[in-house]
């Protein structure tokens, strides 16, 4: 189909799944990964206090995180063990390309598609694991020698660079080998390094937005033949206290630890940790070459709030322009959609102006029944915050894939407030087969909306002839019912009728 990109691989890490078979079983089974952190992410004696009585700490410890599954093996990729340090992403990045290329059938790729082959990441630029160690170990040591000198005027000097050799003894170390580790760019760079790479290769910093628009950036060069193949998601690895802190301060957090998409009891979003990657091809060209193919991404549509109530607010006027753009692009309504992957972060502002949007755009409901399953995977791992767009996009294509509809947690009390009764969605709580017996093939749409005022949509599709949902790869109803196509809503209803 002209115009639109194939997504012909698919890797992840996500809290609960090191991989995406790990994710979709997670997704279907309604697996709740939110946790407490481990001990290696951060001491939870010494920053965590749910009062909030000092302001630089934290009040909610609860969130996705990684844990012993973020691990990385250097001499399986070549790379000597003394040269990992800094940013873990970096590493974990690698690992998952990878991976993504492997899904693909696509690491053994002739010269001339590596030397047109293109990295696009997303990727936040704020305070991350990486630089915060060479912020210690360049300033905050000394700091803390200084005021100890002052406060004990008496104290030797051998005293001192003893005290200073235990404090940086404590902190990972840095060197020649280790100081690209803290280079932002460098995660796409290592992966071409590696993987002898040489189209496109580059970061975007959109907030919450930002692997969409490295998605959107990814089929520009495709479609624009600056490169055949592409590997684009998002990484979001690490999160240090002073950004957990950060979050606190503007009160985005849930007081109750928990994250409660669209539900009346919402109070704020929980932050986690991820990465996932999508390897993309023309979607002509991979029809030529006999692919397998996930899903068909038609249009992302991108958008900035302008002129709002500030620039931290969520505006309808943004979400609900990156909304028309998408499908416009695509060329398809908004009322073929069957499933919304929302943004859904459960702060009660930004639910609501996220309905209002699609409000907006999707029209009120037509007939007694509604139309759209609505959800988000955040109620399952958290906010990933710029992996959060390429974990919905995983969901969906998966969910296209095997023709079924996945559930959101805590989710089961709607906020009477967003008007969901007098709309096309219904939030769907529970695993079921995607009915379809519609003319046009069954399409889904994501959000992905930044701090800022960055907003980003996009429009799927199912694939042309694609392979039948696995057996392995569904809950125990019988699979058949997964694939139902009909060509009427009468037949539908028949065919049902006779599985059930």
């Amino acid at each position: 189909m002209k115009g639109a990109v194939a997504i012909v691989g698919m890797a992840c890490l996500f809290p609960g799944a090191r991989d995406v078979d790990a994710y979709w079983h997670n997704i279907l089974g309604g697996v709740d990964a939110v946790t407490d952190p481990p001990p290696e992410a951060w001491d939870t004696d010494v920053y965590y206090d749910p009062e909030f009585a000092d302001p630089d700490k934290v009040y909610c410890k609860r969130g996705g995180y990684l844990g012993d599954l973020a691990t990385f093996d250097p001499l399986d990729h070549g790379i000597p063990p003394v040269s990992v340090g800094g940013e873990p992403d970096q590493w974990l990045a690698l690992r998952l390309a990878v991976d993504a290329l492997a899904d693909a059938d696509a690491l053994d790729l002739p010269e001339a598609i590596r030397a047109r082959t293109a990295v696009v990441l997303g990727k936040g630029t704020y305070l991350n694991g990486g630089n915060a160690i060479a912020v210690q170990r360049g300033l905050i040591v000394e700091q803390t020698l200084d005021i100890i000198r002052r406060v004990e005027p008496g104290i030797p000097p051998a005293r001192v660079e003893q005290l200073r050799e235990d404090m940086k003894r404590a902190l990972p170390p840095m060197s020649a080998e280790t100081v690209p580790g803290l280079i932002p760019n460098i995660i796409v760079g290592r992966i071409a390094n590696r993987l002898d790479l040489m189209g496109p290769t580059y970061t975007v910093d959109a907030a919450c937005a930002s692997s969409l628009v490295a998605v959107q950036l990814a089929m520009r060069d495709l479609l624009d033949v600056e490169c055949d193949l592409a590997i684009a998601g998002g990484s979001q690895v690490w999160l240090p206290v002073p950004t957990l802190n950060v979050f606190c301060r503007l009160g985005a957090l849930s007081h109750r630890q928990q994250i409660r998409p669209f539900d009346e009891e919402a109070d704020g979003t929980l932050l986690g940790e991820g990465i996932g990657m999508i390897v993309l091809k023309r979607a002509e060209d991979a029809e030529r070459d006999g692919d397998r193919v996930y899903a068909l991404i038609r249009a992302v549509g991108v958008s900035t709030d302008g002129r709002g109530a500030s620039v931290m607010a969520p505006r309808v006027e943004g979400e609900e322009l990156a909304l028309r753009r998408a499908y416009e692009a695509a060329g398809v309504s908004p009322s073929t959609i069957g499933l919304l992957e929302a943004h859904g972060t459960g702060t009660p502002v930004g639910d609501a102006v996220e309905l209002e949007a699609l409000g907006r755009v999707f029209g009120s409901r037509d007939g007694e029944l509604p139309r759209c399953a609505l959800g988000t995977v955040k109620s399952m791992i958290s906010h990933t915050i710029p992996a959060s767009g390429i974990a919905g996009i995983i969901k969906v294509a998966l969910a296209l894939h095997h023709r079924v509809l996945p559930p959101t947690l805590l989710a089961n009390r709607p906020n009477p407030k967003l008007g969901l009764d007098s709309s096309p969605f219904y939030l769907n709580t529970t695993t079921r087969p995607w009915i379809h017996g519609g003319a046009e093939p069954r399409r889904a749409g994501i959000n992905a909306f930044g701090f800022g005022g960055i907003n980003a949509h996009a429009v799927l599709e199912q694939a042309p002839g694609g392979e039948p949902a696995r057996r392995d790869h569904l809950p125990p109803w019988d699979s058949e019912i997964c694939v139902l196509e009909a060509e009427s809503t009468e037949e539908l209803a028949d065919r049902a009728a006779r599985l059930a």
